[in-house]
């Protein structure tokens, strides 16, 4: 019964992402944390520093049923889904050049990603993070920027 239930998880993730449409694919973000004294943050360790993803990619994806899912390769090179982890992904606007959306896993993480196309044309993303909770080891709230190879804003519909 296990097998079946696992061997259908990884059919309903593999068809739902492979038939999804790729918005952006943005890489090595970086930026600046402010780290909370809390959790295992030593008081040493806290406060603001440099923040970055090395080799880290982002990719937000429409899939098939309409709606979004941000995928990111995180230190460990794993591909992981915010959906399929549990998150929630929502289009908050959409601008000719700009778009903005939310992921939020209740009671752990809220993070903001906007894609934007700059003035000379570079495609760029922006990452706002709040982490927190009784289930988060470290408090940070982060801004980071990367770059992105193109941004498909035709697929970003309300």
């Amino acid at each position: 019964m296990k097998i079946k239930f696992f061997i259908s998880l990884f059919l309903a993730t593999f068809c739902s992402l492979s038939f999804s449409q790729t918005i952006a694919d943005c890489s090595n973000p970086e930026g600046y944390a402010y780290f909370h004294y809390s959790g295992i943050v030593t008081k040493k360790d806290a406060g603001f520093q440099k923040d970055r993803i090395s080799g880290g990619m982002t990719s937000i994806v429409k899939l098939p049923n309409g709606k979004y899912d941000i995928l990111i390769v995180d230190i460990r090179k794993t591909i992981l889904s915010m959906v399929n982890d549990g998150g929630n992904v929502v289009l908050l606007r959409k601008g000719s050049r700009d778009a903005t959306f939310l992921h939020f896993h209740p009671g752990m993480v809220t993070e903001l990603y906007t894609l934007w196309v700059d003035s000379d044309g570079k495609a760029k993303f922006d990452l706002i993070q709040s982490k927190g909770g009784d289930d988060m080891p470290i408090h940070k709230s982060s801004v980071i920027v990367g770059n992105c190879n193109s941004i498909n804003f035709e697929l970003i519909t309300n």
